[in-house]
């Protein structure tokens, strides 16, 4: 059975469960200019970490995100997933979020999307580039946790440019997040679909599913992977 962790304070700009660790910005670019950033995405998911039920083929999907701006969010907490958000989190499939990415963008509210590949079951991290303007300064992508329910991680509404300045130097700790379309709790089980869709939710889970409290392990605290983004000169 899920538990709903319901937050107390829920904070202005959402990181989509990740920990601003590390941080700094520099002010040497013209601002008009657009910039590049190096993304990698480290992962934690290993049986060492998450070992219960710890499925043989763990890695995750191919990312997909994108650069916009501070009028959309392609997932939040507490709201209804996207069909897209929740076939990312079911399949790992990109279409459906493609496409409404691209309604975004006619809409004058994202400029860019940002498309990667997965981490797969032997490696723990992957990279890829991506550029931003001061238009379109917010950055969200997500993952699926393959395999799972429906279960991703990512960033959501990270806004990139603050006080005049590019940030750099960033370092995300990643939770894990239930999309509410699929009611099972081991990364192997048989689909449950929810007739009734619940809200995203930081994953919880029964101790001897798989053990997660607010989208992290429940006993040692381990964060899913991490994401580091460094301003390219």
């Amino acid at each position: 059975m899920k538990f709903i962790y319901i937050p107390l304070l829920f904070l202005t700009i959402l990181l989509a469960g990740c920990d601003d660790s590390n941080s700094s910005s520099i002010n040497n670019i013209n601002p008009t200019d657009d910039v590049v950033y190096e993304l990698t995405f480290n992962s934690n998911w290993s049986a060492a970490n998450f070992p219960t039920n710890y499925p043989a083929t763990a890695h995750f999907s191919g990312l997909i995100g994108l650069t916009h701006n501070n009028q959309i969010n392609i997932f939040r907490r507490s709201e209804l997933a996207s069909p897209g958000i929740i076939v990312v989190a079911e399949t790992g499939e990109k279409g459906t979020l493609i496409n409404e990415i691209n309604t975004h963008i006619t809409n004058n509210d994202a400029d860019k999307i940002v498309d990667g590949a997965g981490i797969p079951a032997d490696s723990n991290s992957v990279s890829l580039s991506f550029s931003a303007n001061t238009n379109y300064s917010y950055f969200s992508i997500v993952s699926m946790l393959a395999p799972s329910p429906d279960w991703f991680t990512g960033i959501d509404n990270l806004q990139l440019y603050e006080n005049n300045k590019w940030k750099d130097n960033l370092t995300l700790n990643l939770r894990v997040y239930d999309a509410g379309s699929d009611s099972a709790d081991t990364f192997t089980a048989a689909n449950a679909p929810q007739i009734n869709k619940d809200v995203i939710t930081r994953l919880t889970t029964d101790s001897a599913d798989t053990n997660f409290f607010d989208g992290v392990h429940r006993d040692n605290g381990t964060f899913i992977g991490t994401i580091t983004l460094k301003l390219k000169p």
